[in-house]
């Protein structure tokens, strides 16, 4: 018996890690551009609601809830990632995973809007 996976509608969202770019008196670069990122993996996602108990944890990490979505479990996505969706570039704080469902929820904080061209 084969599982049945969700089909995410929303769209898709690219999980990128920073290259550790440094300015020449070592402090990190601020990401304006996909040539500070290395590519790590594509997923459809669905955007979730978020509810109020998800912003007092958002708040209790000092972070700001920005978007939260659901997509299929990939093992090497962390907390240190980041998310483009678009042109928005997101930072993830919280990965949520459901093992049964084989889905995982991504809390993210809006970071900037990146150049993609």
């Amino acid at each position: 018996m084969s599982k049945k996976f969700s089909s995410y509608k929303d769209g898709y969202l690219k999980v990128y890690k920073d290259k550790e770019l440094k300015t020449d008196f070592s402090a990190k670069k601020n990401i304006r551009s996909l040539d500070s990122l290395e590519f790590i993996v594509k997923l459809g996602y669905d955007e979730c609601s978020k509810r109020q108990r998800d912003f007092e944890f958002s708040e209790s990490l000092g972070r700001s809830l920005s978007l939260k979505v659901k997509t299929r479990f990939y093992k090497l996505v962390t907390n240190k990632h980041k998310v483009l969706i678009g042109n928005m570039l997101y930072d993830i704080f919280e990965i949520d995973i459901d093992r049964e469902k084989q889905e995982m929820y991504l809390y993210m904080e809006e970071v900037r809007t990146i150049d993609i061209t």
